[in-house]
């Protein structure tokens, strides 16, 4: 599992559901960002994710017994699966995406990420990833943008891709089923949510905080990164995945606010809709699968700070308007984001991953003798 940015979130979440799971037995394989090791120090591979990723990716399985091991081995992301067609050859493997590569080349530049797609390099890197891939029992993708870059950039058949949004646990957020806050004699609270603050957008907020939001609403930042000090603005820095706190701000909140350059599906729109609030994001990724445009939120172009404004605006003038989207988006968490259901349709796409990769083994019921669960 990488472990940068929302994909921490999302493993804590698989977690707390495969707890109580009797489907299968996980072993957990944490591929950290960054680790001070001699890995980070070699030249070509300590400043490639990538390689950095599949490169540990791949020592975890063998230091976990070697792949023979386990009935499947799910690497999720891409980013720590370039190296799955190694441990394909001795059990099935599925990958899981948040984004294709070329998917994260539309929004790299603002990661601080380059390409030259005609380069020899970026050639040999899309026929690796087309090879990985192409050789995965299945595999599974956050959403449809993805999927249709897997079906269009590198030829897989789609019929062996499964849309699985990432969940949300529900039970962190049952205020959000009928929110009764009170915004009578206070301020309207603007939250947002995100570790890379300017990638993110928070700049824009702040903008529109200066130009006349402060006199009506407060905004509550929840990020890693300094942010400058702005009348009406609140910062919390030491907020992790699922804090009690976090979830006392979702519910304290009446809008949340997202307008990122670059994501490719951020896991905070879950956690917003299943508040109950409504979402100002961006046209940015699969961002506009999460939320329904009009319906439980507004999506505007990323960096337009004029947009940004107007659609707030619009909101704190609006109660009515903010708690109609907010009941649309929780409707939306779910049908939609639900990590229980979520993460028992994963062990679907494992269950068939493994039949495909056993010739002549039905993928309606996998037996696997003398096992209750799926290792």
């Amino acid at each position: 599992m990488e472990q940068a940015l929302g994909h921490v979130t999302y493993t804590k979440n698989l977690q707390t559901a495969y707890a109580v799971s009797d489907r299968l037995r996980p072993r957990w394989m944490l591929v950290p960002y960054q680790r001070g090791d001699l890995l980070e120090r070699v030249p070509g591979i300590g400043s490639n994710w990538t390689m950095r990723g599949s490169l540990r990716g791949y020592a975890a399985v063998a230091g976990h017994g070697g792949a023979r091991r386990f009935d499947a081995v799910v690497f999720h992301t891409q980013t720590v699966g370039l190296l799955a067609p190694l441990v394909a050859r001795r059990v099935p493997v599925i990958i899981s995406l948040d984004a294709t590569p070329l998917n994260f080349d539309e929004v790299g530049i603002h990661y601080g990420h380059q390409t030259n797609p005609g380069s020899r390099a970026e050639l040999v890197k899309r026929a690796l990833y087309r090879r990985a891939f192409r050789g995965a029992a299945a595999l599974t993708t956050w959403s449809q943008w993805a999927k249709d870059s897997l079906r269009d950039d590198y030829g897989v058949d789609p019929e062996n891709v499964t849309v699985v949004a990432p969940g949300v646990d529900l039970s962190l957020f049952p205020f959000g089923t009928e929110r009764d806050v009170d915004t009578a004699g206070r301020p309207v609270r603007i939250l947002f949510v995100g570790g890379d603050f300017e990638r993110k957008g928070g700049l824009l907020l702040l903008e529109c905080m200066r130009a006349g939001l402060a006199a009506r609403c407060e905004l509550h930042i929840v990020t890693k990164q300094p942010v400058p000090e702005t009348p009406g603005v609140h910062v919390y820095s030491d907020l992790g995945p699922n804090d009690p706190r976090l979830v006392e701000l979702y519910r304290q909140a009446d809008i949340f606010a997202l307008p990122t350059y670059a994501d490719c599906m951020a896991v905070v729109l879950g956690e917003a809709m299943a508040a109950g609030l409504p979402v100002v994001t961006t046209s940015v990724g699969a961002q506009p699968e999460a939320v329904h445009d009009g319906h439980s939120g507004m999506i505007v172009p990323p960096g337009d700070v004029a947009a940004v404004g107007r659609a707030l605006q619009r909101l704190v003038d609006d109660p009515a308007l903010r708690r109609s989207m907010g009941r649309e988006g929780r409707v939306i968490a779910e049908a939609r984001y639900d990590a229980r259901t979520n993460a028992d349709r994963l062990v679907d796409v494992i269950l068939a991953g493994i039949a495909r990769g056993r010739r002549g083994v039905s993928t309606r019921a996998v037996s696997l003798p003398g096992r209750q669960a799926v290792d």
